[in-house]
């Protein structure tokens, strides 16, 4: 199973969406169509999805009380911290003043 999915039925699971549209535009800053188009082309998250879905998934674990939403998003952020560590060598991402500067440090293997 693709990362994408599992985070999608991850975070359905917890509450914390209830479509595939909120994934692609309120966590991944796609288009409405963008986790479909990805489903059926057999692909995963990019690095700016991932990238941002990670922001949103760190934001939405500060904010959460609850032990299984915490739980379930510690494990989505440690998940997509792996993916962009291991597939895309993207090995620390840096919040900046503003949610919507994020920096990224790449390194050779």
């Amino acid at each position: 199973m693709k990362l994408l999915n599992y985070t999608y039925l991850m975070l359905v699971e917890i509450n914390e969406i209830e479509t595939a549209e909120e994934l692609s535009k309120d966590w991944c800053q796609k288009n409405r169509n963008w986790f479909a188009w990805q489903k059926h082309a057999g692909h995963d998250f990019s690095i700016d999805a991932a990238i941002n879905c990670l922001a949103r998934t760190r934001q939405r674990l500060a904010e959460r009380q609850d032990k299984a939403g915490k739980s379930g998003l510690a494990e989505v952020e440690q998940l997509l911290s792996d993916y962009l560590l291991h597939k895309h060598k993207v090995a620390e991402i840096a919040a900046g003043e503003a949610a919507q500067r994020e920096s990224y440090i790449f390194y050779d293997s």
